[in-house]
């Protein structure tokens, strides 16, 4: 027989964790977050396919010298064998110069190649930079080491009361220069 509170103290814990089916739900729920805060947490899920991953739901950044220099968010992102070519869909990536945001670039797909340091965006792609400027275009590639925009396809640039189209541009951050190239046909509004 067990006699003394020594030899009772090891029955509260062993109690507890038998009855935990019983009272264990009502526990988890009083933790759960409430007014709509548990889809805002949700963690991307990743799924392994063969040599690659897939995740749902993506935001990454890089920062240079602790502050953030560009940041890319994908609905789905997704990589074969080569690990360092990454396909996304639904992609909104922001370029930053000294901490303040400079461009929005969106576009039904994109690959990063992170070896490269190259993002590259497809179908129906706009970039809006903060100084009112619009670029459209079916392909660009942001190139993060020569701090470049560029495409060879038809581009269509808007913005401070003209609307230049022509085949093919390329912005380079540093000298903050645009030179549209091909055929070029400028309106001004």
């Amino acid at each position: 027989m067990m006699t003394g509170y020594r030899n009772i103290l090891w029955l509260l814990p062993v109690a507890l964790l038998l009855s935990w089916p019983i009272w264990g739900g009502a526990f988890t729920s009083v933790l759960l977050p409430h007014g709509g805060l548990a889809a805002n947490l949700a963690v991307p899920q990743a799924t392994t396919t063969g040599a690659g991953f897939s995740m749902e739901g993506v935001l990454f950044s890089q920062l240079k010298n602790g502050v953030r220099d560009w940041q890319i968010q994908a609905k789905h992102l997704f990589a074969g064998e080569d690990q360092d070519r990454m396909q996304m869909e639904t992609v909104e990536a922001q370029v930053f110069k000294n901490a303040e945001r400079r461009f929005v670039i969106t576009g039904q797909e994109g690959e990063y190649n992170s070896k490269k340091k190259i993002l590259t965006m497809r179908n129906s792609v706009k970039v809006q930079a903060e100084n009112g400027m619009l670029i459209q275009s079916d392909s660009l590639s942001y190139d993060d080491q020569a701090r470049k925009i560029t495409t060879t396809s038809p581009v269509q640039v808007t913005g401070k009361g003209m609307d230049i189209h022509g085949k093919g541009m390329a912005y380079d951050m540093q000298k903050d220069s645009y030179d549209v190239s091909g055929r070029v046909k400028v309106d001004i509004k």
